[in-house]
């Protein structure tokens, strides 16, 4: 289960794909003698997310991740192995509406689909 800002989000569909990055301190890099020196200051968590047959509440309700620019995100977390909150970011946000029916511009039906990034910041 995903949590954005305190509000549930829907469950995805598919297995959530963490990626790690590594903040490096400013002395990192190649030294003068050929090797390499880094210092990891930090590990960032980042996820993407992926939904399908969502209703448009569930829709709405990933859409508005992308309401502001930082949110709080509460997950699972395979490197913590508990949830944890952090703030994230979204990178991107895409959406998909198929099976679509709509009369005096009022959707009947259809089935929504979402992706997300989220990124640690």
């Amino acid at each position: 289960m995903l949590w954005w800002n305190g509000s549930p989000l829907p469950v995805p569909i598919a297995p959530i794909q963490y990626g790690y990055r590594d903040i490096e301190g400013t002395n990192s890099g190649q030294t003068l003698g050929g090797s390499y020196s880094k210092k990891v200051i930090a590990r960032k968590e980042d996820l993407i997310v992926q939904w399908a047959a969502l209703s448009p509440e569930e829709a709405a309700a990933v859409a508005a991740v992308k309401k502001s620019t930082f949110g709080q995100l509460t997950y699972y977390s395979p490197q913590s192995e508990k949830f944890v909150t952090k703030t994230m970011y979204t990178e991107d946000l895409t959406a998909e509406l198929t099976d679509a029916r709509v009369t005096d511009t009022t959707l009947q039906y259809g089935d929504f689909s979402a992706s997300v990034q989220f990124k640690e910041r």
